[in-house]
């Protein structure tokens, strides 16, 4: 007979049954902590605008589109970050104070910006420019500016940097690792089909540097984009273009003429009117609209608080556009955090078209493309959209390269910022496969089948040469297809858009010359003009924002993926979990293995990595 447990044993299994209980109980209350989140988030009370008020316009992360969900909403409540802040919020903020007899001032406060695509930045200017033709001032602050904290800046009436700050512009760059000495090691080979010498997205896997042609492309596109951010941001202050290439290019020797002080030599270069903190700023402003009594600084209101005040007034109409956002990578089947779900998009389109009060669509694209089916679909969907006799306005933000040009170009108008990186009309499909890794594990392939494709897209074989011709032959038909599309929608001969097609991207403002966008302008502007083509007075209609409904089991999977877990961590191990190669892998979610997509991602001093670090150093005294 066996004897009772020793007390060991009965305090080990106590203690495990404990640890249990403890973690059961955690893993509740964070279940019950999502609904009390969100509702506390969404229903929070907005405090009443004053009389006399400063809008504080305070740009949060790395501008989006359009909020990731419910599942940001969480994450913000969980960290110590706010949510990343939505264009289309900031500009009607600023459009809605232009006419509003309480806001005598905007206070530009970006040091928590972190970033933003170039078009997205000149969509933001033209909101500010609109407001300064109110007559009321804007003043700009920020700890420290890079390229887009200063080019939201430079349309300010005056620039303020911190004491302790400095204005840092590096210029554009385009960098990415390359892989294919390490898949080389590994055994990994990886099969590249494509269309087109500038269809640069899959160097990586192929090649250990930048192919001459890509060098070419990326520093056409890049000198085009960099000649209009020194206009940009030269347009409302006493320098020139020129001022802003000596400023960068002899900054390290005037920075140690100056002792070290960053803040003085921007000041002595005319970068900006004054250093001083935030603190110091605060007195005039005091003087200008009067004392907060709760909590002793200026009169002032947030551009959210802002927001949910003046939603309340809004007029209702019956007359609608509706607005439906592509955003991220585009992918096959739903949307998620951050990409553009085919089936989602097109859905959302659908529903905006039997709708009988919507007259119009915007589609505003932000994404470097992605899945060849998902843009199909979305295009589809359009296509359908205007044949109800309704018109369709493309709005392009920072980005519509490649499948975001697909999902673009039937619109009746397509609209760009000059900054716009827009093109990069090809086709790719990548297929590795692993049979050396295995073999040299001692994994071997073996087997037999009734045809010769019989297995021919196993991974742990070699590609045959039927399927390699295959592969290579649907990559053609679907660039012919790509092309084709592009020329009967824009009224080209298939010649005259291959001549410009090839991979090759433009900046929205080449893009206009060479016909693949319509007009130049910002989001407002594309509005009015789908507006118009709707038979819509102005000022007499609204937008309606298309957005997918949230359903429990979306907010769950969103609740638990790596960004919303990462707020949970300590800082020191909430490190990004995702790489490029990962998140590259991740969206190969194309059935037929096609994709449009383009690399085109800009990096700054704010974007690359160790920003940050090499910012708190420069703040050192």
């Amino acid at each position: 007979m066996a004897g009772k447990p020793s007390f060991f044993r009965r305090l080990v299994g106590g203690l495990w049954r404990t640890l249990a209980l403890i973690y059961s109980l955690i893993f509740l209350l964070i279940l019950l902590a999502i609904p009390v989140s969100i509702y506390l988030v969404l229903h929070h009370p907005a405090p009443p605008v004053p009389n006399k008020a400063v809008l504080v316009i305070d740009p949060v992360g790395n501008l989006v589109e359009q909020e990731d969900g419910v599942g940001s909403l969480v994450q913000s409540a969980l960290s110590n970050q706010g949510q990343p802040s939505v264009v289309r919020n900031l500009i009607t903020a600023l459009d809605r104070a232009r006419t509003d007899d309480r806001i005598k001032e905007v206070l530009l406060k970006l040091d928590d910006l972190d970033g933003a695509a170039p078009g997205q930045l000149q969509d933001l200017v033209a909101a500010i420019d609109r407001f300064k033709q109110s007559g009321k001032p804007v003043i700009a602050w920020a700890d420290a500016y890079d390229e887009s904290r200063y080019e939201l800046a430079s349309h300010a009436d005056k620039i303020v940097v911190d004491p302790l700050g400095y204005v840092l512009l590096t210029g554009y760059g385009a960098y990415r690792n390359y892989y294919k000495d390490a898949l080389d090691k590994l055994g990994v080979t990886v099969n590249v089909f494509r269309v087109g010498k500038y269809k640069s997205y899959v160097e990586p896997y192929t090649r250990n540097d930048m192919s001459p042609a890509a060098r070419a492309d990326n520093l056409a596109w890049m000198n085009s984009l960099w000649g209009i951010y020194k206009k940009t941001v030269t347009a409302d202050r006493d320098i020139t273009p020129s001022d802003i290439d000596q400023y960068i290019n002899n900054y390290a020797s005037n920075l140690v003429a100056h002792g070290g002080n960053a803040a003085a030599l921007a000041k002595q270069a005319g970068l900006v009117d004054q250093v001083a903190s935030l603190d110091e700023l605060h007195k005039p402003l005091i003087a200008k609209v009067g004392r907060d009594p709760a909590s002793g600084s200026f009169n002032q209101v947030s551009q959210s608080a802002y927001l949910a005040d003046t939603n309340a007034h809004t007029a209702v109409s019956d007359s609608k556009l509706a607005v439906v956002t592509v955003a991220g990578d585009i992918v096959n089947g739903e949307s998620v955090p951050g990409s553009a779900g085919g089936e989602t998009v097109a859905r959302l389109i659908d529903a905006a078209r039997r709708d009988d009060h919507v007259a119009g669509l915007v589609l505003r694209v932000n994404s470097p493309g992605g899945s060849v089916t998902a843009a199909e679909r979305i295009r589809r969907a359009v296509l359908a959209f205007r044949e109800a006799g309704k018109p369709v306005v493309v709005s392009m933000a920072g980005m519509a390269a490649s499948g975001g040009y697909w999902v673009s170009m039937n619109a009746n108008q397509i609209w760009a910022e000059p900054s716009t990186i827009t093109g990069s009309i090809g086709i790719f499909a990548i297929v590795p496969t692993f049979s050396k890794p295995l073999n040299k594990l001692g994994i071997h392939t073996d087997g037999v089948g009734t045809t010769k494709l019989s297995g021919a897209m196993r991974l742990d074989k070699p590609l045959s040469e039927p399927i390699k011709t295959i592969l290579q032959a649907g990559v053609e038909h679907g660039y012919n297809e790509f092309i084709g599309h592009v020329a009967k929608a824009r009224n080209m001969s298939t010649d005259a858009v291959n001549k410009i097609a090839q991979g090759r991207v433009w900046s929205g403002a080449d893009a206009e010359r060479i016909g693949l966008v319509d007009k130049l302008g910002d989001v407002t502007q594309a509005e009015a003009a789908a507006a118009k083509l709707a038979g819509l007075q102005p000022d007499h209609y609204q937008l309606r924002v298309m957005r997918p409904p949230s359903d429990w089991q979306a907010v769950m999977q969103q609740f638990f993926s790596s960004h919303i877990s990462a707020a949970l961590l300590p800082a020191w191990l909430s490190a990004p979990v995702h790489t490029d190669a990962v998140d590259f892998l991740r969206s190969l979610t194309d059935p037929h293995g096609l994709y449009a997509r383009c690399f085109c991602r800009l990096q700054s001093a704010d974007t690359l990595s160790g920003a940050a670090e090499a910012r708190q150093a420069l703040k050192a005294p």
